[in-house]
């Protein structure tokens, strides 16, 4: 390697010395881990919707149906019991691909932030900003049955958040090595 005035040279890390270029030249890494935190942070969010789904009387393949309706377009869940258990299944993959979608987005914006705190508050924000898109815009212009009164918004208000910040866990380490080399 080259001796000269910078030491930093020397290290693999250099290249990774601002955020947007650590986020060009690592975009597979960070593809990946947001695709296993999305995942990570989905199946919890999913088992909470089903538990909450059977406290409230419903069953617990519930959220599964009404995610269904997002695949087919539907206005409601099928009541059809030959449709319900495919309904289950189309739910279930579309919750998971959208889990995984939402953890990438979020990993690509992970090198914008300066250390775990603000990364925490980037996780809840983004949860509540989930919530906003996906509850209360999408669902009051496209999947009405979102904001069904059906819906306990303050749970999907709640849930969403903890989705962001079971996120956060997944990028602590990363945040922290990409600040360090850029010092």
């Amino acid at each position: 390697m080259a001796v000269t005035a910078d030491r930093r040279t020397d290290r693999p890390e250099h290249d990774l010395a601002s955020p947007p270029r650590a986020l060009v030249l690592r975009l597979g890494d960070w593809i990946s881990r947001g695709s296993i935190a999305g995942l990570a942070a989905g199946l919890p969010f999913l088992l909470a919707e089903m538990g909450w789904a059977t406290h409230k009387g419903l069953p617990g393949v519930a959220p599964m149906l009404d995610m269904s309706t997002i695949f087919h377009g539907t206005d409601k869940p099928t009541m059809d019991p030959m449709k319900i258990p495919a309904d289950v299944v189309i739910g279930f993959v579309t919750h998971l691909n959208l889990a995984i979608a939402f953890g990438i987005i979020f990993a690509l914006m992970t090198p914008l932030f300066r250390n775990g705190l603000v990364l925490l508050g980037a996780g809840a924000a983004y949860g509540v900003l989930l919530y906003v898109v996906n509850i209360q815009i999408l669902g009051n212009t496209v999947f009405e049955w979102f904001t069904s009164p059906m819906i306990d918004q303050s749970f999907q208000l709640f849930i969403h958040v903890v989705y962001g910040l079971l996120l956060v866990p997944f990028f602590l380490g990363t945040v922290t090595r990409l600040r360090a080399s850029a010092a």
